[in-house]
């Protein structure tokens, strides 16, 4: 497949099995993301892969850190959402947390596009990969103590936690843009 069919094919697929994702794989994975543009070689990325065990002590987290950021709304209300965050990294058998490391080298803007590049070219290898994958952040990735978890440094940020399995049924999503010249401006 050209790299133009790989990039329109790749989608936002939540739905996995529970088949492990090999470490070889997940390797390649990290890998290509490693060769993204980058201004000034600073490679501003770093990863955190979560598999196992790991996820459950990752959701325990999360549950925590909810707690403590819910805790002006109804009981009811929390626990839904301590709950929630707790599950959520069991929805696959691999999350990689991406994150974007500012180096003070270049402006901040070029680092966190740089590690959007990493991002991307994870996601395209893996749907290379036949892997399904979702990248999602929500509030709880902007917490100073999920960061801290995360051994991530007070600089650094999650640019999203990548869930990652073999997706349970054949999709065929469709997928639309609105056409480049609605978009482009070209100056000749």
């Amino acid at each position: 497949m050209g790299v133009l069919d790989l990039i329109k094919s790749r989608r936002s697929i939540g739905v996995v099995d529970e088949r492990d994702v090999p470490d070889e794989v997940i390797h390649t994975l990290l890998e290509a993301a490693t060769w993204a543009p980058n201004h000034k070689k600073t490679e501003p990325w770093k990863f955190r892969v979560i598999k196992g065990e790991g996820r459950a002590k990752l959701g325990e987290e999360m549950g925590r850190i909810m707690k403590l950021k819910t805790a002006d709304l109804s009981e009811e209300e929390a626990a839904k959402k301590v709950e929630k965050a707790a599950k959520g990294p069991l929805r696959a058998p691999v999350i990689i947390a991406v994150c974007v490391s500012p180096s003070g080298k270049v402006p901040e803007v070029e680092e966190v596009v740089a590690a959007g590049c990493a991002l991307q070219n994870l996601l395209l290898t893996a749907t290379e990969k036949g892997l399904a994958t979702i990248c999602r952040t929500g509030d709880i990735v902007y917490q100073p103590e999920l960061k801290q978890y995360l051994q991530l440094e007070e600089n650094d940020q999650i640019i999203g936690l990548v869930y990652v399995g073999y997706p349970k049924k054949e999709l065929d999503i469709k997928a639309q843009r609105t056409p480049i010249e609605e978009k482009t401006i070209w100056y000749q």
